[in-house]
C-alpha cells in the first residue's frame, strides 16, 4: 500500500472556520490527482481535473470532496465526464491541516 501524508499550513486560517478550511483544501486540488487517478492506473484514456474539485462537506474529523475524471475515447461521442465522490479523514496539528492519502495503484489481473 502507498500512503502519501499531506500537509497544508493554515497560515490566516481559523482552525474553527470550516468555509476557510474548504477553500485551503480546494486551493490544494493538485493534490489528490494520485489518489483519484490510483483507480485508473497507466491507462491514458482518463484525465483528473482539478478544476472540477469541491470539497461538498467538512466536519471536525474528515471532509468529503467531488470531483470529475474525463474519459477519452477516438469517437467524440464517447468521452464522459464521471463526477467521483470521496471521504478523508484529517487532523489539525500545530497550525496544519493534516491528512493522509491511499495512492496505491489498482492492478486488476
Amino acid at each position: 500500500m502507498s500512503h502519501q501524508e499531506y500537509s497544508l499550513a493554515l497560515g490566516d486560517v481559523d482552525p474553527q472556520d470550516r468555509a476557510a478550511l474548504s477553500a485551503l483544501i480546494t486551493d490544494n486540488a493538485l493534490l489528490f490527482k494520485r489518489f483519484v487517478m490510483s483507480a485508473f492506473p497507466d491507462d491514458m484514456r482518463y484525465a483528473y481535473e482539478p478544476d472540477t474539485f469541491s470539497v461538498t462537506a467538512i466536519d471536525d474529523t474528515q471532509f468529503s470532496f467531488s470531483c470529475c475524471v474525463h474519459y477519452f475515447e477516438p469517437c467524440a461521442d464517447r468521452n464522459m465526464h464521471d463526477r467521483h465522490d470521496y471521504q478523508v479523514p484529517y487532523a489539525l496539528r500545530d497550525g496544519t491541516l493534516v491528512f493522509s492519502l491511499d495512492e496505491t495503484r489498482w492492478v486488476v489481473e
